[in-house]
């Protein structure tokens, strides 16, 4: 058994010798070219796998993004631990500058002072960036989220840019804020309920934007508020009766929405109400008689809705008014004569209405009346002689009325008439001199 493994291992081993030699053979001729073209293989695959690589970290940088730029000592003209407020209002508008801009510029960078930044103020103990004014300048971002965290705010200006997209619900934050302008911008969306909140308000406008939804009851809650301009929006729902609360308003300006049901009684308990529009809306039921109380006012404009009923005789108490226009409404009944006690009017227009019986004689008394306007009514009667009183009269249209008898040769003396407007209705008679009639 011995011997045979004895000459079993040596004819394996021979074995393994012969092939050993033909293997070391090939490799001492063709080998060679073998052996560089594994190396060349080798060193394209490292190059191919480093080239790979290095597109990967270039892809990896363009969308990963960059960490945000801090403000320095420079920018905010002293260490950022002396000035730890400050440098996290400074980071903030850093960080939104982007994304409030759009295509617009800012010159807002850590190597540039920040009291020389567009729009920014700096003020207080320790200091903030209290105000930012950035009107009319050509931005078309969006209002960041991030401003909420500027809580020294007393000011924020954003309007006449093309920015777009909601109102944050986050500038409820602000609660320093004492004028917030945004308007002539492409804003949509909701008011945020959040903004009632902000009752050291004298100022909000939001007008000539694309804002929709209803106005918020909160408002009311802004009781220094001194003007309130939501107009030319897309504003439904009623108006809110809590905006009776607004003791210090002087102006209330809503026109242009598609607002609907009745105007709130609760305005005429207005103090300091100045100027009411409310034209153009789809608003119904009768104007307030309590519209007679606002004795501040000096513009009610209430033309071009669906109000019904009559023209309150209190609106003869508004002895402040300069402007009062009822048009294109659905109002009945006849024109009061209290109107005449309205001395300070300069344009008077109820046309497009159903108004019947006679023109009363007391609008004689409105001696700086320019335009009067009562066509398309249901007038009757004559026109009143005492109209020649009317010296500073540029527009008189009466017009579509169902008006009889002569036109008042008093009417000649008017020399600053430039239009008088008469047709669709039974006169007889001329005027001299020869007027623009039609």
């Amino acid at each position: 058994m011995d011997a045979r493994r004895l000459r079993f291992g040596a004819l394996l081993a021979a074995t393994l010798g012969v092939v050993g030699l033909s293997l070391a053979r090939g490799m001492s001729g063709g080998g060679e070219r073998a052996g560089a073209q594994t190396a060349a293989t080798a060193t394209t695959l490292t190059t191919a796998t480093t080239a790979t690589t290095a597109a990967t970290a270039a892809t990896r940088a363009t969308t990963l993004p960059a960490n945000p730029p801090t403000c320095t000592a420079t920018t905010l003209g002293g260490s950022r631990t002396a000035n730890a407020t400050l440098a996290a209002d400074c980071d903030t508008l850093l960080s939104i500058k982007s994304t409030l801009a759009g295509t617009g510029t800012l010159n807002w960078a850590p190597a540039t002072a920040l009291a020389s930044w567009d729009g920014v103020t700096v003020a207080g103990t320790p200091k903030r960036v209290t105000r930012l004014e950035l009107g009319r300048k050509g931005l078309t971002g969006v209002i960041p989220t991030q401003l909420g965290n500027l809580t020294g705010l007393t000011e924020l200006w954003l309007h006449g840019n093309r920015l777009t997209g909601a109102i944050p619900t986050q500038l409820g934050n602000l609660t320093g804020l004492t004028r917030l302008i945004l308007d002539e911008n492409e804003l949509t969306g909701a008011i945020p309920t959040q903004l009632g909140g902000l009752t050291g308000l004298t100022l909000l406008t939001l007008q000539e934007n694309r804002l929709s939804g209803s106005i918020p009851t909160q408002l009311g809650n802004l009781t220094a508020l001194t003007r309130l301009l939501l107009h030319r929006n897309q504003l439904t729902g009623s108006i809110p009766t809590q905006l009776g609360g607004l003791t210090a308003l002087k102006d209330l300006w809503l026109h242009g929405n598609r607002l609907t049901g009745a105007i709130p009684t609760q305005l005429g308990s207005l103090p300091a109400l100045s100027r009411l529009i409310l034209e153009g809306n789809r608003l119904t039921g009768a104007v307030p008689t309590q519209l007679g109380g606002a004795t501040g006012l000096t513009i009610l404009a209430l033309q071009r809705n669906q109000l019904t009923g009559g023209v309150p005789t209190q609106l003869g108490s508004l002895t402040k008014l300069t402007y009062l226009r009822l048009s294109s409404n659905r109002l009945t009944g006849t024109i009061p004569t209290q109107l005449g006690s309205l001395t300070k009017l300069t344009k008077l227009d109820l046309s497009g209405n159903r108004l019947t019986g006679a023109i009363p004689t007391q609008l004689g008394s409105l001696t700086k009346l320019t335009k009067l306007n009562l066509a398309s009514n249901q007038l009757t009667g004559s026109i009143p002689t005492e109209l020649g009183s009317l010296t500073a009269l540029e527009e008189l249209r009466l017009s579509g009325n169902r008006l009889t008898g002569a036109i008042p040769t008093q009417l000649g003396s008017l020399t600053k008439l430039r239009t008088l407007a008469l047709s669709g209705n039974t006169l007889t008679g001329c005027v001299h001199p020869p007027l623009w009639l039609v």
